[in-house]
């Protein structure tokens, strides 16, 4: 599939007589532009938050740009704590396989980053016993 794709401007409706702008939304699974209209004056439906108005008070903008989100969801911080919670899981697990505390199949998947800092003490006691 190429980079760029080519969307639809506008759309008919009551029988071809309105035309207006089509939103320009595109669905992450099927890659299709949105079928509704756009709200008058933006780019995207009532569904695609053509309606939001964002922060209008200054108490609001400021808690918005204080939150520094990644897409909206979750900040930096509970990122990097909850990476940092995969990465002493899976030293632990680790730790478990070597010392036969733990038998069967590991967890799959690459190994989180961050190991070296989840327990460096219980990974150098391990890199010693071996």
């Amino acid at each position: 599939m190429s980079g760029t794709l080519l969307l639809e401007q506008t759309l008919k409706t009551l029988g071809g007589r309105i035309t207006c702008q089509r939103c320009l939304a595109r669905s992450k699974r099927t890659k299709q532009q949105c079928k509704a209209p756009a709200i008058a004056g933006r780019k995207t439906c009532k569904s695609h938050g053509g309606r939001s108005t964002g922060p209008r008070t200054e108490q609001g903008r400021a808690a918005s740009a204080a939150a520094k989100t990644t897409h909206g969801f979750d900040t930096r911080k509970a990122r990097t704590e909850r990476s940092l919670a995969s990465a002493r899981l899976a030293v632990l697990e680790a730790v478990g396989h070597q010392l036969g505390f733990m038998s069967g199949a590991r967890t799959r998947g690459p190994k989180p980053t961050g190991m070296s800092e989840a327990y460096p003490e219980l990974q150098a006691c391990l890199k010693s016993a071996n």
